[in-house]
């Protein structure tokens, strides 16, 4: 799992109940009572496992797939632009912040938009439009670290 938040423990969470209900029925069909208890554990357990298994699978994009689901509703999101315009963006950001974040993101600025006019492949977003998205990472993760307890 990255460092930022996944968003798949709902999927995990319903996986889990869906499986207690089922192997606990199956359990109490076979064993009454005690049957539905021990059903209903494997059954939460396992559900859990599937769950998280199948969302870790559905999440293609590792660390970036939160960004995916939200670029569109961001106050930097430039209209007609696509994914594949900001997902560059977005990874350039991890990977320059577990390279620079002992710096802050506007000591940090100057160098990253000189390098991301070379590394940005497809992408058509200029340095004016990508740096907003790159520090909205940076922002989200000092914010995971922080709330975790580690230096940066």
């Amino acid at each position: 799992m990255s460092t930022l938040e996944k968003r798949h423990i709902p999927r995990t969470a319903v996986s889990a109940v869906l499986g207690g209900a089922v192997v606990g029925g199956l359990g109490y069909l076979v064993a009454g009572p005690p049957g539905l208890a021990v059903g209903a554990v494997i059954g939460v357990a396992t559900g859990a496992l599937v769950g998280h298994r199948t969302s870790e699978a559905a999440d293609p994009d590792d660390s970036v797939g939160h960004f995916k689901e939200i670029y569109t509703s961001m106050p930097y999101y430039v209209q007609d632009m696509e994914w594949s315009d900001y997902e560059p963006a977005y990874r350039f950001g991890l990977e320059t912040w577990r390279t620079r974040g002992n710096q802050t993101f506007e000591e940090a600025a100057p160098a990253l938009g000189a390098r991301w006019l070379k590394i940005r492949g497809g992408s058509r977003l200029g340095w004016g439009q990508a740096g907003p998205a790159v520090d909205h990472v940076w922002r989200e993760m000092e914010d995971t670290v922080r709330g975790q307890g580690q230096a940066g």
